[in-house]
């Protein structure tokens, strides 16, 4: 927040002086567009200058006709409004709406279109979102951030398979908050993530946020499999070679991990649970297809892994 406050400041004082150096009529606009153009990523302040472009070539034009019939009065103000905002919404240029109302007011101040108002409030539109866009060239590196979440999120990933390998094995006194530890911890990771890939114009960052997208989707398996773990009430010996399969998702489900050693191990305890006895007992068969529903969802974890590391090419 420091680095963006300091920003605004010094981007707001620049525009205003440009403008002034440039001997331009009413140079503090300058410094207001400045204000009203800073996004919070590189991205997203070209996307506002996109449409802040158009939206003020619009005011202007829209207003040089509608000030030539009517004059330069309030009441003629308030007509190109009256057409201006609902154009400016049809066509989703409302982040261009006050900017371009706002210089619209020049040539009213002006009482006259020609060539010299049209140049000056161009030119402070201009200087003003060139600014912009060049004080948020900067932003601070949060690769390294990053990274630390990711190893942070891998190793909580960790504990918590390990507890509901505890909990398959008969100890459920377990406090669930660790998910929603995890859970924010993950929404505010993905944030950062995303903020890291909308300040990189032309390198290709989205890997970051996708991994984290992936882990975010992973957290709610984790919690089905928890709740499912503490369901279970009898010692069998499928529920053992589930909490050992889990165990080694724990130990080798990692960033770098491609998932098909462990799917391969998936796919031999399913194949055990087809060939073995069946249920002697009603409450041996519920126990028994709790297990076969947690043995999907962690199925389905591997899978997503797997599938992210497939589309990486290996970078995963």
């Amino acid at each position: 927040m420091l680095v963006r406050d300091i920003k605004l400041s010094l981007g707001a004082m620049a525009g205003i002086l440009i403008a002034y150096f440039f001997g331009l009529n009413n140079p503090l606009t300058a410094g207001i567009i400045v204000l009203l153009s800073l996004g919070k990523t590189k991205r997203s302040s070209v996307d506002i200058a996109v449409v802040r472009i158009k939206s003020v070539a619009i005011a202007l034009s829209l207003a040089s006709a509608v000030f030539s019939l009517f004059g330069f009065t309030v009441y003629a103000y308030s007509v190109f409004l009256f057409l201006y905002i609902p154009f400016i919404l049809k066509f989703r240029l409302e982040s261009g709406l006050i900017i371009g109302s706002v210089l619209s007011t020049h040539l009213i101040s002006a009482s006259t279109i020609d060539f010299g108002i049209l140049f000056n409030t161009t030119a402070l539109f201009v200087i003003g979102v060139s600014v912009a866009i060049l004080f948020n060239l900067y932003m601070p590196n949060m690769s390294e951030k990053i990274v630390k979440n990711q190893r942070y999120i891998e190793d909580r990933f960790r504990e918590i398979l390990l507890i509901i390998v505890t909990a398959i094995r008969g100890d459920h006194n377990f406090n669930q908050s660790i998910f929603f530890e995890v859970e924010q911890f993950i929404d505010d990771a993905l944030a950062r993530a995303q903020t890291n890939d909308d300040n990189h114009l032309f390198a290709d960052v989205s890997y970051y946020a996708k991994y984290i997208s992936m882990r975010k989707a992973q957290i709610g398996i984790l919690r089905r499999m928890f709740e499912s773990a503490c369901r279970i009430d009898m010692n069998l010996i499928q529920a053992d070679l589930i909490a050992d399969l889990t165990e080694d998702v724990a130990h080798y489900l990692s960033e770098f991990g491609t998932g098909d050693g462990l799917l391969r191990k998936l796919e031999a305890v399913s194949a055990e649970f087809k060939v073995g006895p069946l249920p002697k007992s009603r409450r041996e068969f519920e126990n028994r297809a709790i297990l076969f529903q947690f043995l999907s969802e962690l199925r389905y974890m591997v899978e997503l892994k797997r599938d992210f590391s497939s589309e990486y090419d290996g970078k995963a």
